[in-house]
Protein backbone atom coordinates (compact mmCIF):
# COMPACT_ATOMS: atom_id res chain seq x y z
CA UNK A 1 0.00 0.00 0.00
CA UNK A 2 1.74 3.62 -0.61
CA UNK A 3 2.95 5.34 2.13
CA UNK A 4 -0.11 7.87 2.05
CA UNK A 5 -2.52 5.07 2.56
CA UNK A 6 -0.81 3.51 5.05
CA UNK A 7 -0.61 6.89 7.01
CA UNK A 8 -4.29 7.35 6.59
CA UNK A 9 -4.97 3.82 7.89
CA UNK A 10 -2.65 4.33 11.37
CA UNK A 11 -4.27 7.52 11.62
CA UNK A 12 -7.69 5.74 11.82
CA UNK A 13 -6.12 3.54 13.91
CA UNK A 14 -5.16 5.89 16.48
CA UNK A 15 -8.38 7.48 16.33
CA UNK A 16 -11.36 6.53 17.01
CA UNK A 17 -13.93 8.15 14.83
CA UNK A 18 -13.97 5.43 12.26
CA UNK A 19 -12.24 1.74 11.65
CA UNK A 20 -10.45 1.56 8.43
CA UNK A 21 -10.22 -1.44 5.93
CA UNK A 22 -7.72 -3.44 7.50
CA UNK A 23 -8.22 -6.62 5.03
CA UNK A 24 -5.87 -5.73 2.34
CA UNK A 25 -2.69 -5.18 4.81
CA UNK A 26 0.18 -7.80 3.95
CA UNK A 27 2.88 -7.92 6.48
CA UNK A 28 5.50 -5.17 4.65
CA UNK A 29 2.12 -2.85 5.57
CA UNK A 30 1.71 -4.34 9.68
CA UNK A 31 5.26 -4.01 9.71
CA UNK A 32 5.34 -0.21 8.93
CA UNK A 33 2.55 0.74 10.87
CA UNK A 34 4.36 -0.65 13.78
CA UNK A 35 7.44 0.67 13.28
CA UNK A 36 5.71 4.16 12.95
CA UNK A 37 3.29 3.60 15.99
CA UNK A 38 6.62 2.81 17.97
CA UNK A 39 8.58 5.91 16.75
CA UNK A 40 5.30 7.88 17.32
CA UNK A 41 5.06 6.50 20.73
CA UNK A 42 1.49 5.50 19.58
CA UNK A 43 1.24 1.92 20.95
CA UNK A 44 0.46 1.84 24.38
CA UNK A 45 -3.26 4.00 22.64
CA UNK A 46 -3.40 1.90 20.03
CA UNK A 47 -3.70 -1.67 22.73
CA UNK A 48 -5.87 0.42 24.87
CA UNK A 49 -8.35 1.07 21.86
CA UNK A 50 -7.80 -2.29 20.27
CA UNK A 51 -6.68 -5.27 22.27
CA UNK A 52 -10.46 -7.10 21.42
CA UNK A 53 -9.98 -6.00 17.88
CA UNK A 54 -9.31 -9.45 15.68
CA UNK A 55 -8.48 -7.55 12.76
CA UNK A 56 -5.26 -6.36 14.12
CA UNK A 57 -2.75 -9.65 13.78
CA UNK A 58 -1.56 -11.57 16.59
CA UNK A 59 1.77 -10.11 16.46
CA UNK A 60 1.47 -6.85 16.06
CA UNK A 61 -1.23 -6.80 19.33
CA UNK A 62 1.52 -8.23 21.23
CA UNK A 63 4.11 -5.81 20.40
CA UNK A 64 1.74 -3.16 21.70
CA UNK A 65 0.59 -4.68 25.21
CA UNK A 66 4.37 -4.84 25.42
CA UNK A 67 4.56 -1.33 25.01
CA UNK A 68 1.61 -0.67 26.92
CA UNK A 69 2.93 -2.52 29.98
CA UNK A 70 6.85 -1.08 29.82
CA UNK A 71 4.69 2.43 29.75
CA UNK A 72 2.90 1.63 32.86
CA UNK A 73 6.39 1.25 34.64
CA UNK A 74 7.94 3.82 32.80
CA UNK A 75 5.41 6.42 34.01
CA UNK A 76 5.71 5.65 37.75
CA UNK A 77 9.44 6.67 37.02
CA UNK A 78 9.16 9.75 34.96
CA UNK A 79 6.60 11.02 37.66
CA UNK A 80 8.87 10.27 40.86
CA UNK A 81 11.90 11.94 39.03
CA UNK A 82 9.35 15.41 38.06
CA UNK A 83 8.71 15.58 41.61
CA UNK A 84 12.63 15.40 42.45
CA UNK A 85 13.21 17.78 39.92
CA UNK A 86 10.98 20.01 40.96
CA UNK A 87 11.09 19.52 44.52
CA UNK A 88 15.07 20.53 43.93
CA UNK A 89 14.43 23.67 41.83
CA UNK A 90 11.52 25.14 44.08
CA UNK A 91 14.09 24.35 46.97
CA UNK A 92 16.36 26.69 45.59
CA UNK A 93 14.28 29.56 45.09
CA UNK A 94 12.84 28.66 41.82
CA UNK A 95 9.52 28.98 40.15
CA UNK A 96 9.15 25.66 38.12
CA UNK A 97 5.95 24.84 35.42
CA UNK A 98 5.84 21.63 34.04
CA UNK A 99 4.44 20.95 30.62
CA UNK A 100 2.75 19.11 28.45
CA UNK A 101 2.87 15.14 29.32
CA UNK A 102 4.06 15.44 32.82
CA UNK A 103 0.16 16.55 33.36
CA UNK A 104 -1.12 15.19 30.59
CA UNK A 105 -0.87 11.01 31.47
CA UNK A 106 -2.09 11.08 34.86
CA UNK A 107 -4.22 13.32 34.97
CA UNK A 108 -6.28 13.87 31.71
CA UNK A 109 -5.95 10.40 30.02
CA UNK A 110 -7.77 6.93 31.12
CA UNK A 111 -4.31 5.75 32.54
CA UNK A 112 -0.92 7.19 32.51
CA UNK A 113 0.46 4.31 30.42
CA UNK A 114 -1.42 5.17 27.39
CA UNK A 115 0.32 8.38 27.34
CA UNK A 116 4.23 7.63 27.43
CA UNK A 117 6.44 10.42 27.85
CA UNK A 118 9.88 10.38 26.14
CA UNK A 119 11.16 13.12 28.56
CA UNK A 120 9.83 15.81 30.73
CA UNK A 121 9.37 19.14 29.91
CA UNK A 122 10.17 21.80 32.57
CA UNK A 123 9.57 25.37 32.43
CA UNK A 124 12.10 28.46 34.34
CA UNK A 125 12.68 31.55 32.50
CA UNK A 126 15.43 33.71 30.83
CA UNK A 127 16.67 35.04 33.77
CA UNK A 128 16.99 31.77 35.85
CA UNK A 129 17.53 28.88 33.55
CA UNK A 130 21.11 28.87 33.29
CA UNK A 131 20.99 28.95 37.16
CA UNK A 132 18.97 26.05 37.70
CA UNK A 133 20.51 24.11 34.75
CA UNK A 134 23.94 24.35 36.27
CA UNK A 135 22.01 23.62 40.05
CA UNK A 136 20.39 20.35 38.45
CA UNK A 137 23.83 19.32 36.93
CA UNK A 138 25.21 19.69 40.16
CA UNK A 139 22.90 17.62 41.94
CA UNK A 140 23.98 14.57 39.43
CA UNK A 141 21.69 15.39 36.49
CA UNK A 142 23.85 14.67 33.42
CA UNK A 143 24.06 16.62 30.01
CA UNK A 144 23.08 14.12 27.72
CA UNK A 145 24.95 15.82 24.69
CA UNK A 146 27.61 18.72 24.43
CA UNK A 147 25.65 22.18 23.47
CA UNK A 148 26.82 23.43 19.60
CA UNK A 149 26.85 27.08 20.94
CA UNK A 150 27.04 28.71 24.17
CA UNK A 151 24.10 27.84 26.92
CA UNK A 152 24.55 31.79 27.01
CA UNK A 153 23.15 31.74 23.29
CA UNK A 154 20.81 29.17 23.49
CA UNK A 155 19.47 31.32 25.90
CA UNK A 156 19.00 34.30 23.65
CA UNK A 157 18.08 32.17 20.58
CA UNK A 158 16.25 29.10 21.53
CA UNK A 159 14.08 27.42 23.71
CA UNK A 160 15.42 25.13 25.61
CA UNK A 161 19.03 24.04 27.08
CA UNK A 162 21.01 20.51 25.80
CA UNK A 163 18.86 17.88 27.70
CA UNK A 164 19.88 16.51 31.08
CA UNK A 165 19.27 13.15 32.30
CA UNK A 166 17.97 12.69 35.85
CA UNK A 167 19.23 10.71 38.67
CA UNK A 168 16.24 7.92 37.96
CA UNK A 169 17.02 8.12 34.03
CA UNK A 170 14.58 10.16 32.50
CA UNK A 171 15.52 12.81 30.26
CA UNK A 172 14.52 16.62 30.82
CA UNK A 173 14.32 19.35 28.93
CA UNK A 174 14.83 22.71 31.08
CA UNK A 175 12.79 25.33 29.33
CA UNK A 176 13.67 29.09 29.20
CA UNK A 177 10.43 29.68 26.85
CA UNK A 178 7.48 27.90 26.09
CA UNK A 179 7.64 28.68 22.17
CA UNK A 180 10.61 29.64 20.03
CA UNK A 181 11.58 33.27 19.90
CA UNK A 182 10.01 35.39 16.83
CA UNK A 183 12.58 34.81 13.61
CA UNK A 184 14.05 31.30 14.91
CA UNK A 185 11.84 29.31 12.76
CA UNK A 186 11.44 29.40 8.69
CA UNK A 187 7.65 31.04 9.48
CA UNK A 188 5.64 32.65 11.90
CA UNK A 189 5.45 31.66 15.48
CA UNK A 190 3.72 32.98 18.12
CA UNK A 191 4.51 33.57 21.64
CA UNK A 192 2.42 33.38 24.71
CA UNK A 193 2.74 35.83 27.46
CA UNK A 194 4.39 33.78 29.76
CA UNK A 195 3.52 35.95 33.12
CA UNK A 196 0.23 35.62 32.49
CA UNK A 197 0.65 31.93 32.20
CA UNK A 198 1.93 31.74 35.29
CA UNK A 199 -0.43 33.96 37.13
CA UNK A 200 -2.91 31.36 36.41
CA UNK A 201 -0.76 28.19 36.75
CA UNK A 202 -2.27 25.51 39.38
CA UNK A 203 -0.49 23.32 42.09
CA UNK A 204 -1.47 19.67 41.89
CA UNK A 205 0.34 16.99 44.31
CA UNK A 206 3.42 19.53 44.95
CA UNK A 207 3.68 20.10 41.40
CA UNK A 208 2.97 23.38 39.26
CA UNK A 209 1.15 22.96 36.19
CA UNK A 210 -0.19 25.86 33.18
CA UNK A 211 -3.93 26.06 33.23
CA UNK A 212 -6.34 24.36 31.11
CA UNK A 213 -6.29 27.11 29.02
CA UNK A 214 -2.86 27.54 28.51
CA UNK A 215 -1.58 24.03 28.47
CA UNK A 216 -3.98 23.82 25.55
CA UNK A 217 -2.75 27.14 23.91
CA UNK A 218 0.88 25.32 24.41
CA UNK A 219 -0.04 22.33 22.68
CA UNK A 220 -1.38 23.94 19.80
CA UNK A 221 1.80 26.04 19.37
CA UNK A 222 4.14 23.26 19.99
CA UNK A 223 2.63 20.43 17.41
CA UNK A 224 1.84 23.29 14.88
CA UNK A 225 3.98 26.18 14.64
CA UNK A 226 7.51 24.89 16.69
CA UNK A 227 7.49 21.53 14.86
CA UNK A 228 4.88 21.11 11.47
CA UNK A 229 3.62 18.32 12.86
CA UNK A 230 6.47 16.11 13.39
CA UNK A 231 5.85 15.63 16.70
CA UNK A 232 3.10 13.25 15.50
CA UNK A 233 -0.45 12.84 16.18
CA UNK A 234 -0.47 12.24 19.72
CA UNK A 235 -1.58 15.67 20.25
CA UNK A 236 -4.99 15.31 18.97
CA UNK A 237 -5.48 12.66 21.73
CA UNK A 238 -3.88 14.97 24.17
CA UNK A 239 -6.17 17.71 23.21
CA UNK A 240 -9.53 15.04 23.27
CA UNK A 241 -8.41 13.93 26.68
CA UNK A 242 -7.70 17.12 27.93
CA UNK A 243 -10.54 18.74 27.24
CA UNK A 244 -12.88 15.55 28.57
CA UNK A 245 -11.67 16.71 31.59
CA UNK A 246 -11.14 20.39 31.50
CA UNK A 247 -13.67 23.19 30.86
CA UNK A 248 -12.78 25.88 28.36
CA UNK A 249 -14.07 29.31 28.01
CA UNK A 250 -13.89 29.08 24.04
CA UNK A 251 -15.35 33.14 23.38
CA UNK A 252 -12.19 34.12 25.50
CA UNK A 253 -9.87 31.52 24.14
CA UNK A 254 -11.01 32.24 20.42
CA UNK A 255 -10.54 36.09 21.16
CA UNK A 256 -6.98 35.29 22.43
CA UNK A 257 -5.93 33.56 19.45
CA UNK A 258 -6.81 36.28 17.51
CA UNK A 259 -4.91 38.85 19.53
CA UNK A 260 -2.01 36.53 20.22
CA UNK A 261 -2.00 35.33 16.37
CA UNK A 262 -2.23 31.64 16.61
CA UNK A 263 -6.15 31.54 16.28
CA UNK A 264 -5.91 30.32 12.69
CA UNK A 265 -3.22 27.37 13.74
CA UNK A 266 -5.57 26.12 16.47
CA UNK A 267 -8.71 25.86 14.28
CA UNK A 268 -6.35 23.66 12.42
CA UNK A 269 -4.71 21.36 14.73
CA UNK A 270 -8.69 21.29 16.54
CA UNK A 271 -10.45 20.53 13.05
CA UNK A 272 -7.79 17.62 12.94
CA UNK A 273 -9.00 16.41 16.46
CA UNK A 274 -12.09 16.61 15.61
CA UNK A 275 -12.04 14.43 12.68
CA UNK A 276 -9.90 12.01 14.44
CA UNK A 277 -11.53 11.81 17.87
CA UNK A 278 -15.34 11.28 18.35
CA UNK A 279 -17.41 13.98 19.93
CA UNK A 280 -14.66 16.45 21.39
CA UNK A 281 -16.29 18.98 22.82
CA UNK A 282 -14.89 22.07 20.88
CA UNK A 283 -17.21 24.94 20.75
CA UNK A 284 -16.66 27.07 17.11
CA UNK A 285 -19.91 29.37 18.19
CA UNK A 286 -17.46 32.06 19.00
CA UNK A 287 -15.32 34.00 16.26
CA UNK A 288 -13.05 31.16 15.56
CA UNK A 289 -11.77 32.00 12.29
CA UNK A 290 -12.56 30.53 8.75
CA UNK A 291 -11.76 26.31 8.23
CA UNK A 292 -8.43 25.89 7.42
CA UNK A 293 -7.63 25.18 3.60
CA UNK A 294 -8.63 21.75 2.26
CA UNK A 295 -5.26 21.53 0.77
CA UNK A 296 -3.54 22.39 4.25
CA UNK A 297 -6.07 20.06 5.99
CA UNK A 298 -4.88 17.08 3.59
CA UNK A 299 -1.50 18.13 3.95
CA UNK A 300 -0.96 18.20 7.51
CA UNK A 301 -2.59 14.49 7.66
CA UNK A 302 0.54 13.71 5.88
CA UNK A 303 2.63 15.19 8.27
CA UNK A 304 1.58 13.95 11.31
CA UNK A 305 3.60 10.64 10.18
CA UNK A 306 6.61 12.31 8.82
CA UNK A 307 10.10 9.81 8.66
CA UNK A 308 11.97 11.06 11.53
CA UNK A 309 15.28 10.60 9.30
CA UNK A 310 14.22 12.86 6.26
CA UNK A 311 12.51 15.29 8.58
CA UNK A 312 15.82 17.59 8.52
CA UNK A 313 15.84 17.23 4.55
CA UNK A 314 13.11 17.84 4.19
CA UNK A 315 12.84 20.97 6.29
CA UNK A 316 16.11 22.30 3.88
CA UNK A 317 13.99 21.99 0.85
CA UNK A 318 11.49 23.64 2.22
CA UNK A 319 13.17 26.55 3.22
CA UNK A 320 14.20 26.78 -0.53
CA UNK A 321 10.52 25.87 -1.76
CA UNK A 322 9.27 29.22 0.42
CA UNK A 323 11.76 31.61 0.56
CA UNK A 324 14.31 30.93 -1.88
CA UNK A 325 18.15 30.24 -1.58
CA UNK A 326 19.19 32.85 0.98
CA UNK A 327 17.25 30.85 3.54
CA UNK A 328 19.15 27.39 2.67
CA UNK A 329 22.71 29.67 2.98
CA UNK A 330 21.46 30.50 6.33
CA UNK A 331 20.78 26.66 6.96
CA UNK A 332 23.53 25.85 5.76
CA UNK A 333 25.92 27.78 7.43
CA UNK A 334 24.56 26.11 11.16
CA UNK A 335 23.50 29.77 12.17
CA UNK A 336 20.96 30.35 14.45
CA UNK A 337 19.07 33.73 14.83
CA UNK A 338 15.87 35.33 16.19
CA UNK A 339 14.30 38.60 16.16
CA UNK A 340 16.66 41.58 17.60
CA UNK A 341 19.54 39.00 18.28
CA UNK A 342 22.94 38.24 17.16
CA UNK A 343 23.08 35.34 15.25
CA UNK A 344 25.36 32.17 16.33
CA UNK A 345 27.29 30.10 14.53
CA UNK A 346 26.91 26.22 15.57
CA UNK A 347 29.67 24.58 16.42
CA UNK A 348 31.15 22.37 13.39
CA UNK A 349 34.77 21.24 14.16
CA UNK A 350 33.90 17.47 15.14
CA UNK A 351 32.26 17.00 11.81
CA UNK A 352 35.11 18.39 9.23
CA UNK A 353 34.46 22.83 10.06
CA UNK A 354 31.90 24.64 8.21
CA UNK A 355 32.92 23.72 4.70
CA UNK A 356 32.51 19.31 5.33
CA UNK A 357 29.72 20.15 7.50
CA UNK A 358 27.64 21.63 4.78
CA UNK A 359 29.06 19.53 1.95
CA UNK A 360 28.26 16.37 3.60
CA UNK A 361 24.75 17.91 4.71
CA UNK A 362 24.34 18.64 0.90
CA UNK A 363 25.24 15.14 0.03
CA UNK A 364 22.48 13.59 2.56
CA UNK A 365 19.54 16.53 1.16
CA UNK A 366 20.59 15.08 -2.58
CA UNK A 367 20.17 11.63 -1.70
CA UNK A 368 17.13 11.98 0.07
CA UNK A 369 15.14 14.28 -2.39
CA UNK A 370 15.41 11.28 -4.58
CA UNK A 371 12.59 9.62 -2.97
CA UNK A 372 8.99 11.13 -3.88
CA UNK A 373 7.51 10.82 -0.45
CA UNK A 374 10.60 13.32 0.69
CA UNK A 375 10.02 15.46 -1.92
CA UNK A 376 5.91 15.59 -0.93
CA UNK A 377 6.91 15.77 2.70
CA UNK A 378 9.25 19.44 1.60
CA UNK A 379 6.11 20.55 -0.41
CA UNK A 380 3.70 19.97 2.66
CA UNK A 381 5.97 21.71 5.08
CA UNK A 382 6.12 24.66 2.85
CA UNK A 383 2.86 25.05 1.85
CA UNK A 384 2.18 25.19 5.86
CA UNK A 385 4.74 27.40 6.49
CA UNK A 386 3.62 30.08 3.64
CA UNK A 387 0.09 29.74 5.25
CA UNK A 388 1.51 30.37 8.40
CA UNK A 389 2.38 33.53 7.58
CA UNK A 390 -0.20 34.57 5.56
CA UNK A 391 -2.82 33.87 9.13
CA UNK A 392 -0.86 35.80 11.53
Amino acid sequence: MPPGALRRVLLDLFGNVRQPDLGGLNDADWDWIDRMAALRRLQPLLHAQHQDNPAIPEQIAANWRAAFREAALLALARTAELKDCTALLESAGFAPLALKGAWLAPYAYPDPAQRPMYDLDVLLDTETVLEGYALLKRAGYAQAYPEEIPLADMVRLEKHLPTLVGPRGSMIELHHRMADPHGALDHFSPEPDETAVRARAVRIDGVSYPGAEDMLVHLIIHAAYAHRFDCGPRVLADIDFLLRRERIDWAAFWQRGRDEGWRDGARLVLDLTALNRADVPIDYTADSGPPPPIAVLDGTVQLLFQEPDSCATAGFAATVLKGGWRGLVTRMSGTRTADGEAPAVREMASEGGRLGWALSRLGRVAGDLSRADVRRQSRELARLSRWFDGAA
